[in-house]
């Protein structure tokens, strides 16, 4: 690489342009049809290294590369442009960053929003967002491309352009700050937009999944539920004695029953109506006289003829309504004779009755139900969408250009490449189709706010950290500038600083060949931190001795600590007069739990018993700790005798009442505590062991009992010590 860069300009040049050109035809995919150019940095490289002319000439090979992606000219003029005016600045000692900044500020913004106002067909309302991702893609690549210049190795750019005065050290250190903070802020703030509009992707996706599925089962089952409804009314009707009077009475009760039937109908083997609801069409003189016929409706051959009941294509109802209807029919049979058919019982289902299942989803404001059936007609559109019923349903796949996990689609102006809906389909047994479609743009408005916030507090951001590394580079130089002017004595350089070294380094330089003494006092400095360091450490090994006395998993103290912290509260309770209580508490089950649950939900457990057992006794004297296994240890100095056997089934109690809930997991774990209590004056015993048996056989009788209970035993004075010791449950 060094070889290439040290070579002649045209031949730099040309290598520049190459890469450049290749890196363009692949530009960085973000949201939608935003893109990130990352192949633009070799013109600013070269901008910095070669001069005006070779950087026009590689910005023109770069904007070839992102000509044939888009089509579009204006990068011939706008990024040329920019090289040149990079050049430029460079050339008068700005850097390339600033120059960056004041081009796309100054220049590159209002051209490019210029262009799309006059020469393009973009809508006005996105021209600002587009312009001003352009100015963020540009300060990107402009960034990166000086950070490869800062990466590149000192011989890449011997012998090419070398600045003809030394650069201060706090010019130098503050352009770095700046360009390293504000390139490190603009990726945190491309990638978190990037993360909050694929997680807001996601949800949206997951949504229409969720309703799309919900609403077509809901809507097959309104279907099968008035298709039961017509086979159970025929039966009925085949086994139903009387004329027609009785036929009709009957169906008028029957779709009041069922409301979503428009009209209904039965007719006899010959297709003539002899009952019909809303009983007003009976009044029809057609009818009357036995010259209607619905023979040749589908519905009827249907039903009648293969005997099966039959759910119909959407059709326009003619003579006996004239509504959009779905026709459900069901042969009826003569009584007694099963396999012969007397006619048909058909209901004409209502498509107005789909805004009940529409209704479903209007806690989603913004959520559309289009419903087509197996002949791709609508069936039914939300009134948003404006598409009438019974219609052929036109629709083309849009959005093929946009990076996204979306479904889009256009349902009117079907020649747009930008996508109208996002949407999510579920079909249907019977064929039909059920569409939950949400339109595009308010997400990427919403995207689009996005982002202008996050650019904007960049922007801000930018500002700051420019401001702050001024500052810290002046608080770095004037300490050293005075340094070295103070020590600085006059002497022979033996060994001359690199041409490119800041003048700030120079000096300090020369100060330091003259103050290589200074090191010893340094060195006693140094020792002296050594000790301090040595002294910190030796507190932090007495802080990890503490540490040591604690149960890891539970956070309680271990069972070392308490044996040896027995002592001193039995001494301090014998010497008041005090009783202790002395308690041992065991998990009921908690092998089955550690079985059935896995080891990590075990001590899942032991945590949440801890806590428990801190919230109920949290008297800095009383010393609670984890014994071993899934038993615990309280020791209760000071305690109420009378009162502590409460205490404990109050604990047990509780600890039932509240299972352990475990992420993930189908159901919580129940838990249960058996508990072995000694409660004694504090001259009982100084020795823990022998308060630790009677609590323990306690213990053993709360297990043998059923477990979930306390066992309590209070040693008053008349009971002899050796009977307490000797005592077995």
């Amino acid at each position: 690489m060094s070889y290439f860069f040290s070579a002649s300009p045209p031949r730099t040049a040309i290598i520049l342009a190459f890469c450049g050109f290749l890196l363009n035809l692949y530009p960085l995919p973000l949201f939608a049809n935003v893109q990130l150019i990352l192949g633009n940095a070799a013109y600013v490289i070269a901008a910095v290294v070669l001069g005006p002319r070779y950087a026009v000439a590689v910005a023109l090979s770069c904007a070839a590369g992102l000509f044939m992606i888009w089509g579009t000219t204006h990068v011939f003029v706008l990024f040329p442009l920019e090289a040149l005016v990079l050049a430029m600045a460079t050339r008068r000692g700005i850097y390339s960053l600033y120059a960056g900044v004041g081009f796309w500020l100054l220049i590159g913004t209002p051209l490019f929003y210029l262009y799309g106002l006059t020469l393009t067909s973009l809508p006005v309302s996105h021209l600002p967002f587009i312009a001003f991702k352009q100015a963020i893609n540009g300060l990107f690549y402009i960034g990166l491309g000086a950070v490869l210049l800062l990466m590149l190795p000192k011989l890449t750019l011997s012998g090419i352009s070398h600045p003809k005065t030394p650069e201060r050290f706090s010019d130098k250190l503050t352009y770095s700050f700046t360009l390293f903070i504000s390139l490190a802020m603009l990726i945190a703030a491309l990638l978190f937009n990037q993360f909050f509009i694929e997680r807001q992707q996601l949800l949206i996706k997951k949504n229409l999944q969720n309703n799309a599925l919900h609403l077509s089962q809901f809507t097959f089952d309104y279907l099968q539920e008035h298709q039961r409804a017509i086979a159970q009314g025929a039966q009925w009707l085949s086994m139903m004695d009387g004329g027609s009077e009785k036929q009709q009475h009957w169906l008028t009760l029957f779709n009041h029953g069922y409301p979503a039937f428009l009209t209904m109908l039965i007719a006899n083997e010959r297709g003539h109506i002899v009952a019909a609801s809303p009983a007003a069409r009976m009044m029809d003189e057609a009818i009357k006289k036995g010259e209607y016929s619905v023979a040749d409706r589908h519905y009827f051959k249907e039903a009648f003829y293969n005997q099966t009941p039959f759910v119909s294509p959407v059709f326009m109802g003619r003579g006996f309504g004239s509504d959009p209807i779905v026709a459900v029919s069901a042969p009826i049979y003569s009584q007694g004779r099963p396999s012969h058919p007397s006619g048909i019982l058909e209901g004409s289902l209502d498509l107005n009755r789909f805004v009940l299942i529409d209704k479903q989803n209007r806690h989603h404001s913004e959520q559309y139900l289009l419903l087509t059936d197996e002949n791709n007609r609508v069936i039914y559109a939300s009134a948003p969408l404006n598409i009438t019923a019974l219609s052929e349903f036109a629709s083309a796949e849009s959005g093929l250009e946009y990076r996204t996990s979306l479904q889009l689609i256009n349902l009117h102006d079907l020649t747009n490449p930008n996508p109208e809906y996002i949407y999510a389909q579920e079909p249907l047994a019977n064929g039909w189709r059920l569409m939950v479609l949400t339109p595009f743009a308010p997400l990427m408005q919403m995207a689009e706010t996005q982002f202008l916030r996050t650019c904007i507090l960049l922007i801000i951001s930018m500002g700051f950290s420019f401001y702050l590394a001024r500052l810290i580079s002046r608080m770095l130089t004037s300490p050293l500038e005075t340094i070295a002017h103070e020590f600085n004595s006059p002497g022979k350089q033996s060994k001359p600083l690199p041409a490119d070294a800041p003048a700030e380094v120079q000096t300090l330089y020369q100060s330091l060949k003259a103050s290589q003494q200074q090191l010893l006092s340094y060195q006693l400095e140094l020792e002296e931190k050594v000790a301090f360091r040595t002294f910190e450490l030796e507190k932090a090994n007495q802080k990890l001795q503490a540490l040591a006395e604690r149960d890891p998993l539970t956070g309680l103290y271990n069972r070392r600590y308490t044996t040896a912290g027995f002592a001193p509260l039995q001494a301090m309770c014998e010497r008041s007069g005090e009783a202790i209580a002395v308690v041992i508490l065991d998990l009921d089950f908690f092998k089955a739990i550690n079985d059935n649950h896995g080891h990590l939900a075990g001590d899942e457990c032991l945590r949440q018993v801890a806590i428990l057992l801190t919230q109920h006794f949290k008297r800095d004297s009383d010393l609670v700790a984890r014994y071993g296994g899934e038993e615990f240890l309280l020791i209760l100095p000071m305690t109420n005798a009378l009162k502590i056997e409460h205490h404990l089934n109050l604990l047990r109690e509780q600890l039932a009442r509240h299972p352990v809930v475990l992420p993930g997991a189908q159901e919580p774990i129940h838990l249960s505590v058996s508990v072995g209590a000694a409660v004694a004056n504090a001259s009982f015993s100084d020795t823990l062991e022998a308060w630790l048996k009677v609590a323990d056989d306690n213990l053993y009788q709360a297990k043998a009992e059923g477990r979930n209970r306390v066992v309590c035993t209070l040693i008053n004075d008349e009971i002899p010590r050796q009977q307490v010791m000797d005592h077995k449950p």
